[in-house]
C-alpha cells in the first residue's frame, strides 16, 4: 500500500535523511529491544519510505475526537466524515498499485474499493449497488486514494510529509503488532500550541512497513486516533481477490472517465467566473497550520442529524474575527463563523481565533 500515496506524499531519501539530520533525531533502538537489530529514527524513515510489500490483512481504525458516535442512518449518510467517531473494520489485500482492494466493514454495511489494472469497481451492500470505471492510461493510484484512507501506510506517509525542522523524531523501543516484533518510531511537535503530545509509528522489523499509528492529543490517556493491522501476512495475495463480480440484483453504473478527461478544464455551459467560490488557504506550518475554508454553506434541512451530531457541543464565541460556533475536541479545533469561514487545526482554539481576527484585519 506504500506506493499507493507515494505520488502524493513522495519523500526523497536524500530528503528524508537531511529532515533527519535537521530535527537531531536522537534514540537508537537495540537497548530494549535485542530481538531487532539497531536502527536509528534516520533509518527507520528512509526505510519506511521505500516499503513496498504485498500483503492481506485486518485493520482497525478508532478515533476518541470526543464526537458523539453517530447512528447508523446518519453514519451511512455522512460517509468518509463517519470515520472520525468510533471504531471502523477492514479488509486490505495488496499486490501493486494496479491490483489492490479495500472492504470496509460496519454493522451493517460494507464498501468494497477494487482496483485491477485500468478497472476500478466500488460496491456498497447498503444500496447493493455498483460503479464501474476503466482508469485512462496516466491514472496509476490505487484504491487506497478513493477516499477509503484506512491502511496504516497511508496514515503514515501524511506524517512523513508533516515532518519538518518544527519536530522531533527518535526511537523509543520495540512493540508487538499483530504479532509481528516492530520498532517504535515517536514523532514530537516542538510547539507547546499543538493539540498533539506525538504520534507514534509502529514499523515492522522485517519488512519496515508501518503496522499501526498512533496520534495521542495533550492531556489524554488514550490515542485520539490510531489505526492498525489486527492480523496482517505477507506475500502474494490471491488473484480472484481482485475479481468482481457483482451480487444478484445490483444496480450497475458504468462511468465513462475517458470522456470526462476529454473535457477537463472545459468550462461548463452557463459558466460564470463571478461565481467560482475562493479555495481553501492554509495559514502557518508545521504542527500549528490552520486550514481557513471560505464560503462554507450548511446543509438544511439535516435530515439525518449529522450536523446537529457532529455540531452539538459547539459553543457561541464572538470577537474582532466576528461572531460564530467553536467546536474542541480531543485532537481538533473548528472554528465555524457566521460569515462562512471555516477554520480547523490540530491547535489550541486561540490559535484559530487568531489566525481569524489576522484576515478580519
Amino acid at each position: 500500500m506504500a506506493s499507493m500515496l507515494r505520488s502524493r506524499w513522495a519523500i526523497p531519501i536524500a530528503t528524508v535523511t537531511a529532515v533527519a539530520a535537521a530535527i537531531g533525531v536522537g534514540a537508537v533502538a537495540g537497548a530494549s529491544a535485542p530481538d531487532l537489530p539497531e536502527k536509528t529514527a534516520a533509518e527507520l524513515l528512509v526505510a519506511v519510505t521505500n516499503s513496498d510489500q504485498p500483503f492481506s490483512g485486518t485493520v482497525v481504525q478508532t478515533a476518541r475526537l470526543g464526537l458523539p458516535e453517530l447512528p447508523y442512518s446518519a453514519a451511512a449518510a455522512a460517509g468518509p466524515v463517519a470515520l472520525l467517531t468510533g471504531s471502523h473494520t477492514a479488509r486490505i489485500w495488496y499486490s501493486s498499485p494496479e491490483l489492490a482492494r479495500v472492504a470496509v466493514m460496519d454493522e451493517l454495511d460494507e464498501t468494497n474499493v477494487i482496483r485491477n489494472g485500468a478497472e476500478v469497481w466500488v460496491w456498497s451492500s447498503r444500496t447493493n449497488t455498483a460503479q464501474h470505471a476503466v482508469l485512462p492510461p496516466h491514472e496509476g493510484t490505487g484504491p487506497g486514494t478513493a477516499g477509503v484512507g484506512m491502511s496504516p501506510d497511508e496514515a503514515a506517509e501524511v506524517l512523513l510529509a508533516a515532518i519538518d525542522p518544527s519536530t522531533e523524531v527518535a526511537v523509543d523501543g520495540t512493540a508487538e503488532v499483530a504479532g509481528r516484533a516492530a520498532y517504535e518510531l515517536v514523532v514530537t511537535p516542538r510547539d507547546d500550541r499543538s493539540l498533539i503530545e506525538d504520534v507514534r509509528l509502529a514499523v515492522d522489523g522485517a519488512t519496515s512497513m508501518p503496522l499501526r499509528v498512533e496520534v495521542n492529543s495533550t492531556g489524554a490517556d488514550e490515542p485520539a486516533f490510531e489505526v492498525g493491522f489486527t492480523s496482517v501476512t505477507f506475500g502474494e495475495p490471491a488473484a480472484d481477490v481482485y475479481r468482481f463480480n457483482p451480487p444478484p440484483g445490483a444496480t450497475l453504473d458504468e462511468l465513462d472517465l475517458t470522456a470526462m478527461e476529454a473535457h477537463k478544464g472545459d468550462e461548463p455551459p452557463g459558466f460564470n467566473a463571478d461565481d467560482v467560490r475562493p479555495r481553501p488557504t492554509v495559514v502557518g506550518d508545521g504542527w500549528t497550520a490552520v486550514l481557513v475554508v471560505p464560503e462554507v454553506t450548511l446543509p438544511t434541512p439535516d435530515e439525518d442529524g449529522v450536523l446537529e451530531a457532529l455540531l452539538g457541543g459547539a459553543s457561541a464565541v464572538s470577537g474582532p474575527y466576528g461572531s460564530g460556533r467553536l467546536l474542541e475536541t480531543e485532537l481538533l479545533s473548528v472554528l465555524l463563523l457566521d460569515d462562512g469561514r471555516l477554520l480547523v487545526g490540530a491547535v489550541e482554539p486561540d490559535v484559530l481565533t487568531e489566525v481569524a481576527a489576522g484576515l478580519a484585519s
